[in-house]
């Protein structure tokens, strides 16, 4: 499991997420979307899935290098 930052503070998950899903909402990217950005950007191949998730202030840590 990787770390979540919300504006540069780590942050428990759930937190991150409820952040990211009120991000979501408030900009019209539907719950099924969201999730699945969601779920991406905790992947090593989710780079585009992280960036939109840093529009919400939120930057995950996935404990790897590269």
């Amino acid at each position: 499991m990787g770390k979540y930052f919300l504006k540069s503070s780590e942050v428990p998950e759930p937190t991150a997420a409820n952040a990211w899903f009120a991000y979501a909402e408030g900009h019209g990217i539907d719950i099924p979307k969201a999730i699945s950005i969601w779920e991406d950007a905790a992947t090593i191949e989710g780079e585009e899935s992280r960036r939109l998730v840093s529009a919400a202030g939120i930057s995950l840590d996935l404990g790897i290098d590269g």
